[in-house]
C-alpha cells in the first residue's frame, strides 16, 4: 500500500534527496546503523505507524530484512493506521494498559475478549515484552531533534547510540538529526510505503511538520490540536472517542 502525493511537492522532494546535505546525513546514517547492528544481537524497530518510524523500519531491514518491527497497541487507531500495520511483515503488537492523559486511558479495562491481529497483551512495559519476551537486545526508534526540544534535549545528551542499563538495552536513533523535509525525500525517493493518513491531514492543510500519528490524547500534546484535526479528518472516529472520553471534547 502506498499513498498518493501532490506531484509539485513530490518533484521538491525528489529534488531535495539528491542535495549534498542530504546523501550527507543518509550516510551518516547508514554508518550509525551498521555500527549499532555489530554490538546488538538481535534487534527490532520501534514502529508507530508514523513516517520516521517507517524510514528506520526500512533502513534498518535494507542491512538485517528479518528485524522484528514492534507497535505499542493504543487500543484507539486511525484506519489508515491499522492499514499499514497489517500490511507490515514481522510486527508485532504489544498492547497494555496505558495512562495516556489524566482522563484516557488506554486498554483500561484490561484485554480485551479479542485483541487485533498480531497483538499481544503484556502486563509490563512494551521494552520488557522485546527484551523478556523476543529476545532483543537493540532497539531502533524514530526519534527526531526536530521535533520538539525535549527530544532535543534527549537526543543531545544519549547520542545516536547507547547502552541504557535500565532496560538492558541498546537504543540507537539513527535519523536524530533528520529534517521533516529529509524524511519525506527519503520515502518519496525510495517509494517507501507510508502512512495513508497523512494524505487526509495533507488535505485538510496541515502543515507537513505538525503532522502527527500517534495515541489520540498524550497529556504533553494535548495543546496542539491533534484532536481538533482528528475532529475534521475522522468525524465518525472522533464522535466515538469523545463519547467514550468526554473530556476530549474541550481540546477540539
Amino acid at each position: 500500500m502506498r499513498a498518493t502525493m501532490e506531484l509539485l511537492e513530490r518533484a521538491g522532494l525528489l529534488a531535495h534527496a539528491q542535495t549534498v546535505g542530504f546523501r550527507k546525513r543518509l550516510a551518516q546514517t547508514q554508518r550509525t546503523i551498521d555500527n549499532a547492528l555489530e554490538v546488538m544481537q538481535r534487534p527490532s524497530v520501534s514502529f508507530s505507524g508514523g513516517k520516521d518510524s517507517s524510514v528506520v523500519l526500512h533502513l534498518v531491514r535494507q542491512v538485517a530484512p528479518e528485524t522484528v518491527a514492534t507497535y505499542a497497541d493504543d487500543e484507539w487507531i486511525l484506519p489508515e493506521t491499522e492499514a499499514l500495520l497489517r500490511a507490515t511483515p514481522n510486527l508485532v503488537r504489544v498492547a497494555r494498559r496505558l495512562q495516556h492523559a489524566e482522563w484516557f486511558t488506554a486498554y483500561a479495562d484490561g484485554p480485551p475478549a479479542a485483541l487485533p491481529e498480531g497483538a499481544v497483551w503484556t502486563e509490563g512495559s512494551r521494552w520488557q515484552y522485546v527484551r523478556d519476551v523476543l529476545g532483543c537486545d537493540g532497539v531502533f526508534l524514530g526519534l527526531r531533534a526536530d521535533e520538539n526540544n525535549r527530544r532535543r534535549t534527549y537526543l543531545r545528551s544519549r547520542g545516536l547510540l547507547v547502552w541504557l542499563d535500565h532496560y538492558q538495552q541498546w537504543h540507537c536513533n539513527p535519523i536524530a538529526w533528520w529534517t521533516t523535509q529529509d524524511v519525506w525525500a527519503y520515502i518519496v525517493s525510495r517509494d517507501v510505503p507510508y502512512n495513508a493518513a497523512y494524505d487526509v491531514m495533507r488535505r485538510l492543510g496541515v502543515p507537513l511538520a505538525e503532522q502527527r500519528i500517534g495515541p489520540f490524547a498524550v497529556e504533553r500534546a494535548l495543546g496542539r490540536g491533534q484532536l481538533a484535526i482528528l475532529k475534521r479528518g475522522w468525524p465518525d472516529l472522533y464522535t466515538a472517542f469523545v463519547a467514550r472520553y468526554p473530556d476530549a471534547a474541550q481540546y477540539s
